[in-house]
């Protein structure tokens, strides 16, 4: 690429193009322009209804009935099948470990994805078929490991159910991250206010799918007729089926378009040479491409990715009729038939040997490289958040402080009740007086975490949007994650059950806050990378930083909560021989998280403050 071109890529960035084009009276002459407009503001994109929004955050709505409806039961399968507290919380970090090392290069790679499904789709399709696997793994586990063993064997039965637990782990976290950078891309360019509102129905989302996951768990299958077998593998039929349209609602309502990797690097179906070349290039509109898969020719604006945000550009920004000259119409007629052609799958004997061949070779080389993988995960998890933006820096710490109290809460709450409030006993044998004080003590505080989602859905469709535009963004942020330390503390001498889950239910509001406004805050990054993002660092290859990569490193401070929870939780509890710790811990790190909180950059000024050393 010579000076010139290289010095006006930036440019695209900052100016959106007008395409006309109009024919002579003769035919034979038409004219070309474009023009440049003052750099393109929020607010330039299509405005999506509710209902849309709605569908496009489905699926994060049948990941949250999945994670909330099995995690209730994962730790007492767990427990029940012979693993002790720290060999239980060592197995529920394995995934978080995986998740940390692979979902920044799934996140790298679904930023540079041409597939004709869009960027983010292929991978959740992937990680949705793991998932779907393993909720059938985990609660046929016995059955599965009667295919291998004449007589049931504990141990056979144990690393299945370890199996599938991590499967399902990494696969449901892993999830988020395409969904997050999904619902980034299509608001990228819509008004500030839809921006909160599409976020908001996101926290929603997934406060709804925890509604209907703990309202699944705290059901007695038995008693309605409808028991497929034990209780958890009712439970676990009916969200797999749940999960489904949630999935297929996503797939179907969020319309991606193929991305188009580099400037001078055209897209498919965009012509590289030939028709209109020499057409558009007399009139100097070089930065314009006619697109092969459209009928009639379409002018094409040819520009870089902006880190995610091309999925959701309108069409009318990037495309206008073209009218040709008869010369140049039937050429184009040529070479669009000979593209659509050449788009046409070639399937042969050889191909496919090649292509399980490669797949082959890539699998060898995952293995062969995995151990040096795990050695480096450490240092490649501190140099992606130490060389991320300030701006991401700061949220990251208050991400990872909440999430680590939010985690402690969720995932072993059900433990604390069941044997802290009720006195029962996980290990004890079945119909004993432990095991059923433990199992009733389960199903209660299943019904506390469904009032929890039930609080958190609710003030995050009616309530929170309405505070937001009183008091703004930072209070209401701080707001729901000091209200969660408070209930934590309250949770921690709690008298009675009721008291119990009316402070659980209140823990909704900083769930809310957590699950919305950081998403809403990386988005706002992205809207000016060079405002905000003053001192980003560029990335090793000189390959421009996505949103996708902004959005991992929430993901990264996500797992490395559960990771570190995962490490010390376990003999904590072991060692005090009481599930009260779980509560002790979640209410001293969502205080910390407030702290860390007050330093997130939420508006201008903020910004301007930090940049002069006063933040």
């Amino acid at each position: 690429m010579d000076q010139s071109a290289s010095l006006s890529a930036p440019l695209l960035h900052h100016h959106e193009f007008e395409v006309a084009a109009a024919a002579g009276p003769d035919g034979g002459e038409e004219s070309v322009s474009i023009s440049s407009s003052p750099t393109r503001k929020r607010g330039a994109g299509r405005v999506r209804g509710l209902a849309s929004l709605l569908a496009i955050n489905s699926l994060v709505c049948g990941v949250e009935i999945v994670s909330s409806a099995a995690f209730t039961f994962i730790p007492p399968l767990l427990l029940k099948a012979g693993y002790t507290e720290t060999v239980m919380t060592i197995i529920l970090g394995i995934a978080p470990f995986l998740d940390m090392g692979t979902v920044p290069l799934l996140a790298e790679w679904s930023d540079q994805c041409t597939s004709t499904l869009g960027r983010r789709r292929p991978f959740i399709m992937f990680l949705s078929l793991v998932l779907l696997f393993s909720l059938t793994v985990i609660p046929y586990g016995p059955t599965i490991a009667l295919m291998f063993s004449d007589e049931a064997s504990p141990k056979l039965n144990m690393i299945i159910l370890a199996m599938g637990v991590i499967l399902l782990d990494y696969s449901y976290q892993a999830l988020f991250n395409p969904c997050e950078s999904l619902l980034s891309d299509l608001l990228a360019t819509s008004p500030e206010w839809e921006q909160t509102r599409g976020f908001t129905v996101y926290s929603a989302s997934i406060s709804l799918g925890g509604i209907l996951g703990y309202l699944i768990v705290s059901i007695d299958w038995s008693s309605t007729g409808f028991l497929l077998g034990s209780q958890e593998q009712t439970a676990f039929s009916v969200i797999f089926v749940m999960f489904l349209p949630c999935l297929f609602l996503t797939l179907c309502f969020a319309r991606e378009k193929p991305f188009t990797p580099s400037l001078g690097s055209l897209g498919h179906g965009q012509m590289e040479a030939g028709v209109g070349e020499e057409y558009l290039k007399a009139r100097g509109k070089e930065m314009a491409v006619l697109d092969l898969t459209r009928d009639p020719p379409t002018l094409v604006r040819d520009h870089p990715s902006d880190g995610g945000y091309e999925s959701g550009s309108s069409e009318t920004e990037e495309m206008a009729p073209l009218v040709l000259p008869s010369s140049e119409m039937l050429r184009w007629r040529y070479q669009r038939l000979v593209h659509q052609l050449s788009r046409l799958p070639h399937l042969t004997l050889q191909r496919v040997i090649n292509g399980l061949l490669r797949l082959l070779w890539k699998l060898f080389m995952l293995v062969l490289y995995l151990p040096y993988q795990v050695i480096k995960l450490p240092q490649d998890t501190w140099r992606r958040v130490s060389t991320a933006p300030t701006v991401l820096r700061r949220l990251f710490l208050s991400e990872l402080f909440g999430w680590m109290g939010f985690m402690c809460h969720n995932m072993f709450f059900t433990d604390f009740v069941g044997q802290y409030m009720y006195g029962g006993l996980p290990d004890a044998p079945e119909h004993t007086t432990g095991a059923l004080l433990y199992d009733e003590g389960v199903r209660m505080g299943s019904w506390g975490l469904f009032l929890h989602s039930l609080t958190a859905c609710l003030y995050a469709f009616f309530v929170q949007q309405h505070i937001v535009d009183i008091i703004g963004h930072r209070a209401v942020f701080l707001g729901g994650l000091a209200g969660f330390s408070l209930t934590m503390l309250a949770t921690i001498v709690s008298p009675n059950i009721t008291f119990l889950n009316v402070v659980t239910a209140m823990s909704g509001i900083g769930f809310a806050a957590l699950t919305s406004m950081p998403n809403m805050l990386v988005t706002l990054y992205n809207s000016d990378r060079q405002l905000y993002m003053w001192d980003e660092q560029s990335p090793e290859g000189g390959e421009e930083r996505g949103l996708g990569t902004d959005v991992a490193v929430l993901d990264t401070a996500y797992f490395l909560s559960q990771i570190i929870l995962s490490v010390c939780m376990g003999p904590l509890v072991d060692l005090t021989g009481s599930a009260l710790p779980y509560m002790v811990v979640a209410a001293f790190t969502g205080i910390i998280s407030v702290y860390c909180g007050t330093k997130i950059v939420f508006t201008d000024t903020d910004l301007r403050q930090l940049r002069l050393g006063l933040f």
